[in-house]
């Protein structure tokens, strides 16, 4: 099957940042001197903003103050990638090959729109996509599938045209239930038997791309 477009996720797929945001968490908790296990901050991943206060205040809100958590854990990230955070291995070379063969890539993130911008013109990245959807942009977080058909929408590209690629369990499930064919990369964030199934193909790494994809696009 030939495909017409490329919907990228970025922390932790394009960007090394799920080990910067760890970091910060788990600096944060000592800082309060809280213990919290690291499935917790795990399980967040791929969250927007609302979703993964949400999710704290459930999983933790008996035993910290979550929105002083969330506050300290912040600053602390963004002291830390306010110079950059480096590209993931392959993820450039992947970029590049796309754009040189006119292939619509686009992002779909749950970071909200200025960071994202921030974070992918470190690396001059910008001009390669079509459009960023970001979390501040939909109404509904991963793993709803509304980012993704947004992403797909402003290319007018259908969904099912797309190859999305992802690290999170919650991307994974949220590209599928979008329609588009599920590249998983994964990193940090924790994997069940439903988001490996999902996905078509599993990678260790991006390095793969530009040696597949003349075989997947037109």
């Amino acid at each position: 099957m030939k495909f017409e477009a490329v919907i990228w996720d970025m922390d932790g797929l394009l960007i090394d940042t799920e080990r910067v945001s760890h970091e910060s968490w788990k600096e944060a908790t000592l800082e309060i001197q809280a213990e919290i296990d690291d499935d917790v901050f795990l399980e967040i991943i791929g969250m927007n903003v609302e979703s993964f206060r949400n999710k704290l205040q459930e999983l933790i809100g008996h035993q910290v103050d979550v929105p002083q958590l969330v506050g300290l854990a912040n600053d602390i990230y963004h002291e830390k990638i306010k110079h950059g955070v480096p590209l993931k291995t392959g993820a450039e070379a992947c970029i590049e090959w796309l754009a040189m063969n006119d292939i619509p890539q686009s992002v779909a993130t749950s970071s909200n729109q200025k960071l994202a911008q921030r974070k992918l013109g470190h690396h001059g990245l910008l001009p390669k996509f079509h459009t960023i959807a970001s979390g501040d942009q939909v109404s509904q977080g991963k793993p709803h599938p509304e980012i993704f058909l947004t992403a797909a929408q402003k290319m007018e590209v259908a969904p099912e045209r797309c190859i999305a690629f992802e690290d999170s369990r919650l991307g994974v499930i949220a590209a599928a239930a979008a329609g588009a064919h599920v590249i998983l990369v994964p990193d940090l964030a924790i994997h069940d038997d439903e988001s490996r199934n999902l996905a078509h193909q599993t990678w260790e790494s991006l390095e793969q791309g530009p040696s597949l994809f003349p075989d997947w696009f037109a």
